[in-house]
């Protein structure tokens, strides 16, 4: 088996491929009335040359760009004062991904280059934000290296997973009129302007109404609820085409993931997770990104769920050295370097995972990625 040249689409299914149709509608009136108003504005400045799939390239870029400058002015601490010039730079660029999101199906459907390629970055490429804007704001909302971060990662995380079996499951993706993808994502960015023009202090402030807890805890409590809210309402659907049994079924690899990660964090014997939480985000957001990557591709090649993804082994990894780690005090393999090993495995397993699907969809559609397909 050539493990650089993967096939995740069986050939009798590349057929499928051909004849896959986008359906979806978006309710939200900020969609309808703001978002989407001004991105046809702006598509009218966009040459007829450019493909769809650029512009998703380069809203990603920007939120690459914001980690970046994160990364080398906070550092690892994931709290501290941010300075108001990376606050506003985050939230303007931010803005700009948002845009991009909006321009690339309308560019596609502009210049008749729709395809299930575009579909799949779109989605992957969104869950990756997730991750990598999700360390900015674990920063913005001062959370430290602690559990507070991992939280606040894994409360928007498990809703896009769901919802990426929704659309598995129905064949289509209706957002609500108020959504993750339009509201969510502009108070995201919001937050990062308030915190440029309020600061970042009151985040740790202590609520006495709130049996003590710090204000940031308060919110990633109410953002639970918020988004928990909603997914009865998303299962509902699901169980119009299959038994609950089988929805809920589909969610155990990413549940096992999370609890895995949980469980190093709580009882690791170093306390790992205080040093190398950054390590953890990585390896929880990319591993998420590619499972839902995972599902987009066997939607659109009519494919059967795998119950789980080789990845697994890292974390059944990651789970005995810890319980070896309590049982008898020492960690086989020191947890810092482990988690470190982890991540880079986890990104690089991805990018392996784009690579292949875009190598064998543009083969079998014979298109070109970043080029308009005439």
């Amino acid at each position: 088996m050539n493990l650089l040249n993967y096939d995740f689409i069986a050939k009798e299914n590349l057929k499928f491929l051909k004849t896959y149709k986008y359906k979806g509608t978006d309710q939200s009136l900020l969609y309808n009335y703001v978002l989407s108003p001004f991105a046809n504005w702006c598509l009218k400045y966009v040459p007829l040359n450019v493909a769809p799939n650029t512009l998703t390239l380069l809203g990603l870029i920007c939120i690459i760009i914001c980690h970046i400058l994160f990364y080398f002015v906070m550092g690892d601490n994931f709290q501290g004062t941010i300075p108001d010039w990376l606050l506003w730079t985050t939230f303007i660029l931010h803005m700009i991904y948002m845009n991009f999101d909006n321009l690339d199906g309308k560019q596609a459907r502009r210049t008749n280059n729709s395809s299930p390629l575009g579909m799949i970055l779109d989605h992957n490429f969104d869950s990756m934000i997730i991750a990598i804007q999700g360390t900015n704001f674990v920063t913005c909302l001062q959370c430290g290296q602690s559990l507070l971060a991992f939280l606040l990662i894994c409360v928007p995380t498990y809703p896009f997973y769901i919802i990426a079996h929704e659309e598995y499951y129905t064949h289509e993706m209706n957002l609500p009129i108020i959504n993750a993808a339009a509201e969510g994502t502009v108070f995201v960015g919001s937050l990062f302007a308030i915190n440029a023009i309020f600061g970042c202090d009151f985040w740790t402030q202590k609520m006495p109404q709130f049996y003590n807890l710090q204000f940031n805890t308060v919110a990633i409590i109410l953002f639970f609820f918020v988004v928990a809210f909603g997914l009865p309402y998303v299962f509902k659907k699901i169980t119009k085409f299959v038994p609950l049994s089988q929805a809920l079924k589909s969610q155990r690899y990413m549940l096992f993931i999370g609890l895995v990660l949980f469980y190093v964090i709580l009882f690791s014997p170093s306390d790992v997770g205080t040093r190398h939480m950054r390590a953890i985000l990585y390896i929880f957001g990319f591993t998420m990104s590619k499972a839902v990557g995972i599902v987009a591709v066997y939607h659109v090649s009519n494919q059967d769920l795998p119950n789980c993804l080789n990845s697994i082994y890292l974390f059944l990894i990651l789970l005995f050295n810890t319980i070896y780690g309590q049982v008898f005090g020492k960690c086989l393999i020191e947890e810092g370097l482990l988690l470190q090993i982890t991540a880079v495995i986890t990104v690089l397993v991805h990018i392996h995972f784009l690579y292949n699907i875009t190598r064998q969809i543009s083969e079998a559609l014979k298109i070109k990625v970043f080029k308009i397909n005439k």
